[in-house]
């Protein structure tokens, strides 16, 4: 696994998970109970196992040592809607 405190990517999947809990615990209270849902579960397994993901080296990394897509995944918050 990689050194999350050292390696740049990491650390920043690591503070977009982190982040997203955060914020997530803020403002929860003021969401209708569907898009909380929605919410948890993305935060849950979505970014969870793009977090991991990373940290095994299941992400494809370039020459230089970064991942060609370092995006943490979207799809499910769509289904939020407007």
């Amino acid at each position: 696994m990689a050194d999350e405190m050292h390696d740049p990517e990491m650390s920043y999947r690591r503070g977009y998970h982190q982040s997203a809990l955060r914020l997530f615990d803020a403002i929860k209270h003021c969401l209708p109970v569907g898009q909380r849902s929605i919410v948890h579960a993305w935060i849950a397994e979505d970014v969870c196992k793009w977090r991991v993901a990373g940290m095994k080296g299941e992400s494809k990394r370039d020459p230089d040592g970064s991942t060609v897509m370092c995006q943490p995944p979207t799809k499910r918050l769509s289904e939020i809607g407007g």
